[in-house]
């Protein structure tokens, strides 16, 4: 079984994808990956003024865990990803001003997840919880407007019936991480 868990910045996924890999046994994975959390800062600072080659370097992060999930999938291993290829998509696709690569090649290889949740929170929910963190990046602020939550939800959404996003369950991530835990679980029996 592979669950990839998307959504906005605050609405949940670290929280949610620790519990269900709980709950499943199962591998957790994260892109950009942990391997990346010492440079990536360094590395979006050398990107800054390049989005096309930032989105590929974080393409490149989403191909690495494709490899390692389906690795683990044929040892008869669960996975379930932190931020998979729907993210890097919507997040470049918005903060280039759509000046993004399609990647649909890469698309193509991709290993589709069995299912793709999307916890869906409002802006208002997502300031509060961003606000709570003990750090806030420049990007987070942006993302924290109605327009920007907006349009980067409706990127999401119309991004849907892509093929790396498998099955779609949109999830209220309003409530506790117990319930959306059980609804993730119930859509998979």
């Amino acid at each position: 079984m592979f669950i990839v868990i998307e959504g906005l910045d605050g609405s949940g996924k670290s929280t949610v994808s620790k519990h269900l890999a709980e709950k499943l046994n199962a591998k957790l994975l994260t892109t950009p990956g942990a391997v990346f959390k010492d440079i990536r800062k360094q590395l979006d600072m050398v990107f800054e003024h390049s989005p096309k080659a930032r989105q590929l370097f974080y393409m490149a992060t989403v191909l690495n865990v494709a490899d390692e999930a389906q690795r683990l999938i044929d040892s008869g291993q669960h996975v379930v990803v932190d931020r998979y290829w729907l993210s890097t998509q919507v997040y470049h696709h918005w903060m280039s001003n759509r000046k993004c690569y399609k990647l649909d090649e890469v698309e193509s290889e991709l290993l589709p997840p069995d299912l793709t949740v999307y916890l869906d929170l409002s802006v208002y929910e997502r300031i509060a919880r961003i606000n709570n963190r003990n750090h806030c990046t420049l990007e987070d602020k942006q993302t924290l407007t109605e327009h920007a939550n907006d349009e980067l939800r409706s990127f999401y959404i119309g991004m849907r019936y892509r093929k790396p996003v498998g099955e779609w369950l949109m999830v209220d991530a309003s409530q506790s991480v117990e319930v959306i835990v059980d609804n993730i679980l119930n859509s998979l029996a």
